[in-house]
């Protein structure tokens, strides 16, 4: 009975040799057949198709970002040139104001100085004149309101003493009469002359003359308000067409460098 057990149990081990012996020769031949599948020249060529596609891609893409950068590059190299332009439109108009300004403030402070010299010859000259004028021919109305006056009282006194009436006495006393009364008259109106003229006409025109003035000193203010605006308003014109020269240039230079860039890493590969 012994001896039986013995024998099966040999029997089973060599039974289990065989199979794992198998298994093993089975395994080794699936891992020479892969070997020899990956180092057959179909598997070559397919890793040397996908490398080629690769770096297909590459360029495709490299020649893509050219182009679309070239085209950037141009329309900045536009962009830049307009710019420079209107920089240089700007720094004109701003000569051209600078030049027009100075023209309207010269000729306001010039009428200013014309307007000023013609109150100073009025108020120095002229109304003083005519005051003394008037002054003159009204003395002068004076005088002769006097002696018409004289006159016709001698007339009276004379004829006074004459008992013998006649046309002549008559014709004598009228006149002397009559030239009396107008020049009473003459003197009258000479009289509201000069009070018209030192009160009315004189102080109305030197007003008219110092607000002349005040119109031309308003007109030089004027002048050097809008001299400052424009100006100003030039120099911000010509600063803002700077500033766009300016991003633009920086725009360019930060173009040029990634394009040296990606050229650099190109050429690398």
């Amino acid at each position: 009975m012994r001896t039986d057990i013995t024998m099966m149990v040999r029997f089973v081990a060599i039974a289990f040799f065989s199979a794992a012996l198998t298994g093993c020769v089975v395994v080794d031949r699936h891992t020479a057949a892969g070997a020899t599948d990956a180092g057959s020249p179909g598997a070559a060529a397919k890793a040397d198709s996908g490398t080629d596609s690769d770096q297909a891609s590459e360029e495709e893409k490299f020649a893509e970002e050219e182009a679309k950068d070239a085209r950037q590059h141009a329309k900045l190299d536009r962009d830049i040139a307009i710019a420079h332009e209107r920089l240089a439109q700007a720094r004109l108009t701003q000569a051209h104001a600078e030049i027009e300004n100075g023209v309207a403030v010269a000729k306001a402070e010039r009428e200013l100085a014309l307007e000023t010299e013609r109150l100073h010859v009025f108020t120095g000259l002229t109304a003083p004149n005519r005051i003394q004028q008037a002054q003159l021919d009204l003395v002068r109305a004076e005088d002769r309101a006097t002696e018409a006056r004289e006159e016709f009282e001698q007339l009276q006194k004379m004829y006074a003493e004459d008992d013998f009436a006649d046309g002549t006495k008559e014709i004598v006393l009228e006149r002397g009469r009559r030239r009396l009364e107008r020049s009473q008259e003459d003197l009258r109106l000479r009289r509201d002359r000069f009070t018209i003229l030192t009160e009315k006409t004189i102080p109305l025109e030197a007003a008219d003359h110092e607000w002349k003035v005040e119109q031309k000193q308003q007109a030089v203010e004027k002048a050097h308000r809008a001299a400052d605006s424009s100006a100003l308003d030039k120099h911000i014109a010509g600063m803002k067409a700077e500033a766009e020269v300016a991003s633009l240039d920086a725009e360019i230079a930060t173009l040029d460098e990634k394009i040296a860039k990606r050229r650099k890493e190109h050429e690398k590969k």
